[in-house]
């Protein structure tokens, strides 16, 4: 039995590193909105994606979206537009990866990314203004 799980482990491990592509996450401002973006390999045992923010570097993240799967070797890109309507311009993204067993793991692996987000006040202002008319 304990071998049993001693493979079990092993499978689900490899099955996990190889979930995102290394070195494809980025997160990206272009003074409006924030883009994440991620590649995948194998999505066999991905139930969905999970986007989180958080303002700065300290603090707990927040789930902004949810993302479903399109297969293995795919690529995503969620825009995060709700970012100019915080006052914070440094922010940190990173993707919870939920599996079909319940268990989740987290990307990119050494850490969340961290984006510099500069929104002007009139931008902000302008925005929450046509929000109130939709």
């Amino acid at each position: 039995m304990k071998q049993f799980f001693t493979f079990l482990f092993i499978v689900t491990t490899l099955t996990l590193a190889s979930t995102i592509r290394e070195g494809t996450m980025q997160a990206r401002s272009d003074g409006s909105n924030v883009t994440i973006q991620w590649g995948t390999a194998d999505e066999t045992n991905i139930k969905e994606f999970e986007v989180l923010r958080r303002d700065g570097n300290v603090g707990e993240f927040i789930s902004i979206a949810v993302v479903s799967k399109k297969g293995s070797n795919s690529f995503y890109e969620y825009i995060d537009k709700s970012a100019f309507k915080t006052t914070g311009t440094i922010y940190q993204y990173r993707v919870k990866v939920l599996l079909q067993n319940s268990d989740a793991e987290y990307f990119p692996k050494d850490g969340p990314l961290t984006v510099s987000h500069n929104v002007s006040s009139v931008k902000r202002t302008w925005g929450s203004l046509k929000a109130m008319f939709r």
